[in-house]
C-alpha cells in the first residue's frame, strides 16, 4: 500500500506543516475556490503525500492505546516490516513494555513534545517530535516524526571528549606551571630562610665564641695564637695585643718541648685530645685547666682548636672532699653505731666496722646479701612473719623514718635495734639507696618487757584482790547486813507504831548499805562475766550506768559472742569501757554515748564516742601526770599491756572519740598461747 493510500485509509484531514515539519492547524480551502470538493481533497492529499515523501526522517501515527496507525516508507525500511496495528514500543524499539521515556500522556493532552532518545533497538540517537493529531469525528492520535541524529551526537560527543581532553591538558599544564611557580617561590623563600639562618647562626656563633665562659684558642702549626675570645684574656691575664704575640705553649706552667711536639703531631693527624694542664698567668699565679683540642681547617690551613676551662676551684673542692671523705670514713668506721646502706631491693652496699663486729660478718661475706635473712630474721621470736613488713618498708621507706625491730646476728643470737632510716634519691627523685643507723636497745627492750610483765602481774594481782574483796563483800558483809535487817524487822514486829517507824527507818538504812556493798562488789568484780559472758555483762553495765547518770548509751557488739576469749582479755575490755564511762561521767557532761565492740580479725575493735565538752588531749595528759590522775593514762597502759593500740581524739566543745584495737586471743587447751602482732 502506498503512502497516499495509507493516508486515505487513515482519513487524515489536511493539516498545514510548520517550517520544522511539524503539523499545525488544519488547512481550510480558500473561500474563493469553487472547485468540486473531490478535486480539492485530491490536491491536498497529493500535497501531504509529497511532504511526507520529501521528509528525510521517519513518520508514524499512533493511537492512544499505543497501536501504530501509519508508518512512512523510511520507517518501514528502518524497522524491516510494516508494523501497522502493532504496539509502537515493540515496532520502534523492540520493547515489550511501554518506553520509559514515553510522552503520550502529555501529547494526548494537546502538547507538542520534543526530546532526544537512544533507541535500545539499534543503539542510535534520534530526535523525536510528537504532536497531537485531531481526526474527523474528534478522535486524537499521536503524530510522530523521528530524525536520525546519531552522527551529530557522535560528533558532539567527540567534540565534547576533545574539549574535556583539552581542558584537562590546560588544567594539567596550569597545575604544572602553578607547582613550578610555587616551587620557585619556595626555593626563594628557603634561600631567604637559609640566608637568615646562616646570619643568625653566624651571630650565635659569634655570641657563643665571645660570650663563652671557657677560653677558646685557635693556633697555627707553629703554635702561634691566631684567634681567641675574651675569656682567653681573662683566663691568662694577658691583654689581646699581648696574646697575639705569644704562642700556645708559652702559656704552660711547665713546658716539655718533645711532649708539645708530639701533642701537635697527634692534632694534625686528626685526633681529639683532652686532659688537664697548668697555666702560668701573667700575674705569676698558676691555675689548673681542663682542655679539649681538635683539628679544624680555616681558609685551607690546618689549625688547632682548643677549649680551656679554669678548674682550680674544683680541684681545691675535690681535695677538700677527699679530706672530708677521709674524715667521714674515719668517723663512720669508728662510731659506736651500726651504719648500713642498701639498695631499694634490700641488698647491702655498705657495712661499717662496728656493724661487722656487732653482727659478726666479715665484709666480703655480707656485702651484696639481702638484709632479710642476713641481719633481719624471717620471723621474730614471737613468730611474727617479717617478710611482708620488710617488703612494705623497701617499697615505702619514707613511711619508716624510725622503727624498732628484732635483728639476728651471724651466730643466731637475737638483738633489738632502734633504726633511724634516711632515703637517698637521685636527681630524678628516684630512690637509689637507704641509709640506716642503728642503736642496740636490747637491754632497754628487756627492761621494758620486764616492766610490762611486772605491770601485767600487778594488774592480775589487783584483779585477784578485787575478786577476793568482792566475794567477801558479797558473801559475808552483804549477807550479814541482810540477816541483821531481817532480824531487826522480826525483833520489833509487835511493838508500838513509833518503834515500828524507827525500825523501818533503820531497815531502810540497812537496805541502802546492802545495795552499796553489792555495788562495790559489782564494781570490783562483775559476776556476770562468768555466767552471762562479756557482751551481756557490758550491756547490763551500760544500762545501769545510763539510769544512774541520765546519759543515753547506745551499746552494740558484733562477732564477740562467738569468741572464746581469755578471762584476762574480757576483764580488760570491761575495765576499759568502765574507765571510759567514768571519765565521761566525771568530766564530759555528755548526754549521749555510742559504744561499739566488734571482732575484726586479728583484733577486737572498741569505739567510744560522746557528745560532751571535749578537751585538749596533750594538755590533759600533762595535767593528769602532774596531778597524779590516771584516768586516760590507765587506759593507755592497759591497752599497751594487751599489745594493742589506742587513739584518743578530742577538741573543746567537739566531744571525744576513743579508738582501741586489741589483739584477739582465744582460750587454748593444751596448746601454746597464740599471739597476734598488729
Amino acid at each position: 500500500m502506498s503512502e497516499r493510500n495509507r493516508l486515505k485509509h487513515l482519513s487524515i484531514p489536511a493539516k498545514e506543516f510548520h517550517s520544522d515539519g511539524t503539523p499545525g492547524v488544519a488547512l481550510e480551502a480558500p473561500r474563493a475556490d469553487h472547485r468540486p470538493v473531490q478535486d480539492v481533497l485530491k490536491e491536498r492529499d497529493l500535497q501531504i503525500s509529497a511532504i511526507i515523501h520529501a521528509f528525510a526522517g521517519f513518520m508514524y501515527v499512533c493511537t492512544q492505546d499505543f497501536r501504530i496507525a501509519f508508518m512512512n516508507e523510511r520507517l518501514i525500511k528502518r524497522t524491516g516490516f510494516d508494523g501497522t496495528g502493532q504496539r509502537c514500543h515493540k515496532v520502534l524499539h523492540n520493547l515489550d513494555q511501554v518506553c520509559p521515556w514515553c510522552r503520550n500522556e502529555r501529547v494526548f493532552k494537546g502538547e507538542t513534545v520534543r526530546w532526544e532518545v537512544k533507541s535500545p533497538k539499534d543503539g542510535r540517537w534520534y530526535y523525536v517530535i510528537d504532536t497531537p493529531l485531531v481526526q474527523q469525528g474528534g478522535a486524537i492520535s499521536k503524530f510522530g516524526m523521528i530524525i536520525d541524529i546519531h552522527q551529530r551526537k557522535e560528533a558532539e560527543e567527540k567534540l565534547e571528549k576533545h574539549r574535556r581532553h583539552l581542558e584537562e591538558r590546560v588544567h594539567a599544564r596550569t597545575r604544572d606551571l602553578t607547582l613550578i611557580n610555587e616551587h620557585l617561590l619556595n626555593e626563594i623563600e628557603d634561600r631567604k630562610k637559609i640566608e637568615k639562618t646562616l646570619r643568625e647562626s653566624q651571630e650565635r656563633h659569634r655570641i657563643i665564641f665571645d660570650g663563652s665562659r671557657d677560653a677558646i684558642f685557635i693556633s697555627g702549626a707553629d703554635g702561634a695564637i691566631l684567634i681567641f675570645n675574651r675569656s682567653a684574656s681573662q683566663l691568662t691575664g694577658y691583654g689581646p695585643d699581648e696574646l697575639k704575640k705569644l704562642k700556645i705553649f708559652d702559656l704552660y706552667a711547665k713546658v716539655d718541648p718533645e711532649r708539645h711536639s708530639d701533642f701537635f703531631k697527634r692534632i694534625w693527624a686528626g685526633q681529639s685530645i683532652s686532659g688537664e694542664a697548668r697555666i702560668a698567668r701573667k700575674d705569676g699565679r698558676t691555675i689548673y685547666t681542663e682542655f679539649s683540642s681538635r683539628k679544624i681547617v680555616i681558609a685551607g690551613n690546618a689549625c688547632a682548636h682548643t677549649i680551656a676551662r679554669d678548674v682550680t676551684a674544683r680541684k681545691k673542692s675535690e681535695a677538700a672532699l677527699r679530706r672530708s671523705e677521709a674524715k667521714y670514713r674515719e668517723l663512720v668506721q669508728n662510731t659506736n653505731s651500726i651504719i648500713v646502706r642498701y639498695d631499694p631491693l634490700g641488698h647491702i652496699t655498705f657495712f661499717n666496722e662496728y656493724a661487722r663486729i656487732f653482727f659478726g660478718f666479715p665484709e666480703q661475706e655480707v656485702i651484696g646479701r639481702n638484709i632479710l635473712g642476713s641481719i633481719i630474721p624471717w620471723r621474730s621470736s614471737e613468730g611474727r612473719d617479717y617478710r611482708s613488713l620488710m617488703m612494705d618498708f623497701l617499697r615505702h621507706p619514707e613511711r619508716y623514718p624510725t622503727n624498732e625491730i628484732e635483728n639476728i646476728r651471724r651466730d643466731g643470737r637475737r638483738a633489738w635495734i632502734a633504726w633511724t632510716n634516711k632515703v637517698v634519691r637521685d636527681k630524678a627523685d628516684r630512690i637509689v639507696e637507704i641509709l640506716s643507723v642503728g642503736v642496740d636497745v636490747t637491754q632497754r627492750k628487756q627492761a621494758q618487757d620486764q616492766v610490762q610483765f611486772l605491770t601485767h602481774q600487778l594488774i592480775k594481782a589487783q584483779e585477784n584482790e578485787r575478786l577476793k574483796i568482792s566475794r567477801d563483800l558479797h558473801d559475808h558483809i552483804a549477807q550479814d547486813l541482810s540477816t541483821l535487817k531481817i532480824s531487826l524487822e522480826t525483833l520489833f514486829k509487835d511493838q508500838s507504831t513509833e518503834t515500828s517507824n524507827k525500825v523501818r527507818q533503820l531497815s531502810d538504812i540497812l537496805q541502802r548499805s546492802i545495795a552499796a556493798v553489792r555495788d562495790m562488789a559489782y564494781d570490783l568484780r562483775p559476776p556476770g562475766l562468768d555466767q552471762l559472758g562479756l557482751v551481756k555483762t557490758l550491756y547490763l553495765y551500760c544500762e545501769d550506768f545510763s539510769k544512774s547518770s541520765d546519759a543515753e548509751i547506745d551499746f552494740a557488739a558484733a562477732g564477740v559472742d562467738e569468741l572464746n576469749l581469755e578471762y584476762e582479755t574480757e576483764i580488760n575490755i570491761y575495765r576499759l569501757i568502765q574507765e571510759a564511762l567514768n571519765n565521761i561521767k566525771r568530766h564530759a557532761g555528755a548526754n549521749r554515748v555510742t559504744i561499739r565492740v566488734v571482732a575484726s580479725s586479728p583484733d577486737i575493735v572498741i569505739r567510744i564516742k560522746d557528745n560532751g565538752k571535749g578537751f585538749d588531749v596533750n594538755d590533759r595528759r600533762k595535767r593528769a601526770l602532774k596531778g597524779k590522775r590516771m584516768g586516760l593514762q590507765s587506759m593507755v597502759e592497759r591497752v599497751r599491756l594487751l599489745q594493742g593500740k589506742i587513739n584518743i581524739q578530742s577538741k573543746p566543745n567537739k566531744g571525744t572519740y576513743i579508738f582501741i584495737a586489741i589483739p584477739l586471743k582465744e582460750k587454748t587447751i593444751g596448746l601454746q598461747e597464740k599471739r597476734s602482732d598488729h
